[in-house]
């Protein structure tokens, strides 16, 4: 396979592809979805459109096998979230090429992950590759706002995509240090549950040149500063222990014991606050909380009767909503209203001794020797779990080599991916792909 020219073609599609304003909200994904079927159209493979409700659009596109094994279903998403102009390099919607990095708003998260998948179909066919199992292609609307209309929509309504053994979406990734070795193969089989609050403080209002002692600002204040500082207890599941064990042999000498028996280490005061600076080790071991949003008051000098904040939080799998809810009344006290606002449900993690696993690991071996495959439980929300749901083996892994510095860029000012990356996408997942299907 002529890889130089496959990559010309994946960034010429990515680049238009970008160009296509899919932001959520409005999303206007069927825009998107139109340009990825006007390839297929063009490459033969059978695709399909849905539009669940006006311009938000979702495709899929089958590539047949034998049948001898189940299906495996590659997802990903249209939309993406919106971008500050004024705060980025070059217009996020041009998708510059510039020192090696192609630019713009969901050149990382996700149609970058979508172009790749869709150039996995084009290359099996093209190949003539003989496949054991149907490939299906998923490009969903409304990922960023929570997937109504999006994958949560497709699995109750294309009953042929639940009968996938696997599915492959976005969430880990292959990471490196800044200098470019590769440090370990983050693959998420599970994710965080969602469970979003709304606290809501009542006052009397009145004229600010006279203060009293019932300021609804006042007291969310106090409530938010108690909840705010809660250091949640620490439980380190399974799959997290896995995590730590499997990334132990590449830590530095001093280190590595710790990460061998990661509970233990964690008694150690001053290694739990070392651990813990990393947002992402700490999201992995205990709740979470984080203040999003204050709504109070409109006038300088009149005291509101209400005030209103939003907090996310985000507990482990094994975690009661119930008992986690109690502690929060617990600490914001009497005075403070509490409503669930949104949530999501705990759903067990994928299995990771399965044939999926394995390729990965394969390629892992073959291209990074020694490199861990860990177990990741993603702090955030994607749409695997509506997979999971559905009893299908699902896996986080954007075949991507970065940096946590530059994944920072993800919903951030100047999204960019190499295009080295592109082609080491490419590359990974038709080796993977391939292997688990022939």
């Amino acid at each position: 396979m002529d890889w130089d020219q496959l990559l010309k073609e994946a960034i010429s599609y990515l680049q238009q592809y970008i160009r296509i304003q899919t932001v959520n909200p409005p999303g206007n994904e069927i825009e998107g979805a139109k340009f990825l079927k006007s390839i297929f159209d063009k490459e033969s493979i059978p695709s399909e459109l849905f539009e669940p409700s006006p311009g938000r659009g979702n495709l899929v596109a089958v590539l047949k096998g034998s049948g001898e094994k189940r299906p495996i279903l590659l997802v990903n998403h249209i939309d993406v979230v919106p971008a500050d102009r004024d705060k980025w390099e070059v217009d996020p919607f041009s998708a510059k090429i510039k020192d090696g990095y192609l630019y713009g708003r969901g050149a990382l998260d996700d149609k970058s992950m979508g172009i790749v998948e869709m150039m996995i179909l084009l290359i099996l066919k093209r190949e003539k590759i003989d496949l054991k199992r149907d490939l299906f292609f998923l490009a969903s609307a409304d990922e960023e706002t929570g997937g109504k209309w999006g994958v949560e929509w497709a699995m109750e309504n294309i009953p042929f995509l639940k009968e996938s053994e696997f599915a492959l979406n976005e969430g880990g990734h292959v990471i490196i240090d800044e200098e470019g070795n590769t440090d370990r193969y983050e693959v998420s089989c599970g994710q965080k549950v969602i469970l979003q609050l709304q606290l809501k403080a009542i006052g009397t209002s009145g004229h600010a040149s006279m203060p009293h002692h019932d300021n609804p600002n006042v007291k969310l204040i106090e409530a938010l500063n108690r909840i705010t500082k809660w250091e949640t207890p620490y439980h380190v599941l399974p799959m997290v222990k896995e995590f730590f064990l499997n990334m132990a042999p590449k830590r530095p000498s001093y280190e590595r014991n710790l990460f061998e028996n990661i509970e233990k280490a964690l008694l150690d005061p001053s290694f739990s606050v070392w651990l813990t600076s990393n947002p992402q080790f700490n999201a992995m071991i205990r709740n979470t909380i984080s203040l999003t949003i204050l709504q109070a008051g409109s006038k300088v000098n009149v005291i509101p009767s209400e005030a209103r904040a939003i907090l996310d939080c985000r507990l482990l799998p094994n975690a009661s909503k119930e008992e986690f809810l109690l502690e929060v009344k617990k600490r914001v006290g009497d005075e403070i209203e509490i409503e669930v606002i949104g949530e999501s449900q705990s759903v067990p993690p994928s299995p990771m001794d399965t044939d999926f696993i394995s390729a990965i690991k394969n390629f892992a071996s073959k291209n990074d020797p020694g490199c861990p495959v860990v177990p990741l439980l993603l702090p955030g929300a994607t749409d695997s779990r509506f997979l999971r749901e559905k009893g299908i083996a699902t896996y986080d892994l954007c075949p991507f080599r970065l940096t946590e510095k530059e994944m920072l860029r993800i919903h951030g000012d100047n999204e960019r991916i190499s295009l080295n990356n592109l082609e080491f996408g490419m590359r990974m997942l038709f080796e993977i792909i391939r292997e688990i299907s022939t």
